[in-house]
């Protein structure tokens, strides 16, 4: 399969620049409804999600629809449709109801070729949804990064069976891509930048990240489990194949929140996470780390009340990455804790150990990374013991299973 991304290198050209030759017409022809914006663009939209019935293709046609109010779905297996990205645009600049741009509540929905901009909340969430997808959908601020922008690109939570595939999402204060609490996951060739956290997999288990472009974010991609949610804890997400480059992007997250801690300058961050497999990424300019595997340290993070949560990450497997140019400007969260590494190695642990495991690095395994470097920064040591000696953590871990949704 070709990527989104691999396509707009070759065009130098993002999903909402228009051509220098006429596009073709839009491919209409498995819709049930096309829907025309009329003089009421609000009612016109909404009344066909109301009316759709089960199996409907709700097409929209190509035009800019300016809506003041978040569209909802509540029918199961429908497909909303649009004449392509940059084509189908959803401008919600005057949005003064609702929550975020689009919701739905509906299994089986799809969402596919079409725009959706400058939302003051999340651009289009799916709460507690058996079957999601979204397909070639743009989601963005035109205000690049800024802390005006909504949190979340393409947000499902407690979802099953995602799918988010060849999509480009910009501008979000939080996180372009998240997933959230959510099982059997696929994110695949999509180009994510200018966000906070690229791509964020949280408290989700059984997921796949591959083939994606992450670059010019604050974070690439980030693997969280954190405290104090309805599901636990997250594992098993397969990062493998992705390009993660030149996240430098400075930190624009609302104070308080959990991305608002993260250095601008990582590519990938596994944060108290188990089980996942990062292999066969390009993770090259980002100034602070290519790769930072973290405990959740309350010192950095906040206090939290939850007996039941594990704040390591354990048991993760690194191998066959192709890791430069990174660490060589790191952010001073980061880099007043290594003064004496310049660049800042490409792979970094925090040092804390867990006691409950006897293994170093938590039973963590980097392997076959190249000439890639490696740090042990004893955060929880004082920072009195750092090593970057990388045959002690050289060891192979267990490959994960991709996801066929």
């Amino acid at each position: 399969m070709v990527t989104l991304f691999a396509l707009l290198a070759c065009t130098g050209k993002s999903p909402g620049d228009s051509n220098d030759t006429a596009p073709s017409a839009p491919d209409f022809g498995d819709c049930t409804v096309v829907v025309e914006p009329g003089d009421d663009p609000v009612t016109a939209a909404q009344t066909a999600l109301i009316e759709a019935a089960e199996g409907d293709v709700v097409c929209f046609d190509e035009a800019t629809w300016t809506l003041n109010t978040e569209l909802s779905l509540t029918v199961n297996n429908v497909t909303v449709k649009g004449a392509g990205m940059g084509r189908t645009v959803f401008d919600f600049t005057t949005q003064d109801v609702g929550a975020q741009g689009m919701s739905t509540l509906a299994d089986g929905t799809v969402f596919t070729d079409f725009t959706v901009m400058d939302t003051p909340g999340d651009g289009i969430r799916a709460t507690n949804v058996n079957g999601i997808t979204w397909r070639r959908v743009e989601v963005g601020w035109s205000a690049g990064a800024s802390t005006e922008n909504g949190a979340y690109g393409i947000y499902p939570v407690g979802c099953d069976r995602v799918l988010v595939e060849d999509s480009v999402i910009h501008g979000a204060r939080d996180a372009g891509v998240y997933v959230g609490q959510s099982t059997h996951i696929l994110v695949t060739g999509n180009e994510v930048y200018e966000n906070v956290a690229g791509i964020e997999i949280e408290n989700s288990t059984d997921s796949e990240v591959v083939g994606n472009h992450a670059h010019d974010n604050t974070g690439g991609i980030l693997v969280f489990s954190l405290p104090g949610l309805e599901v636990g804890d997250g594992k098993r997400s397969k990062v493998h194949g992705n390009v993660a480059e030149n996240n430098n992007t400075e930190n624009f997250g609302a104070s308080g929140t959990m991305v608002s801690s993260v250095p601008a300058g990582i590519g990938i961050m596994v944060l108290a996470s188990d089980n996942n497999e990062v292999a066969d990424n390009d993770i090259t300019g980002n100034n602070t780390a290519g790769v930072f595997v973290i405990s959740y340290i309350e010192e950095l993070l906040g206090s939290y009340e939850d007996a039941d949560y594990n704040a390591y990450a354990a048991s993760n497997y690194l191998h066959d990455n192709r890791a430069s140019g990174n660490g060589t400007d790191p952010d001073p969260t980061l880099g007043a804790l290594v003064p004496d590494y310049r660049p800042v190695p490409d792979f970094v642990w925090d040092g804390c150990q867990d006691p409950a495991i006897t293994a170093e690095f938590n039973g963590n395994c980097l392997s076959n990374n190249g000439a890639a470097t490696y740090l042990n920064a004893d955060f929880c040591g004082g920072f009195s013991n750092q090593a970057t000696d990388i045959t002690a953590v050289t060891c192979v871990g267990e490959e994960l299973a991709g996801q066929d949704l």
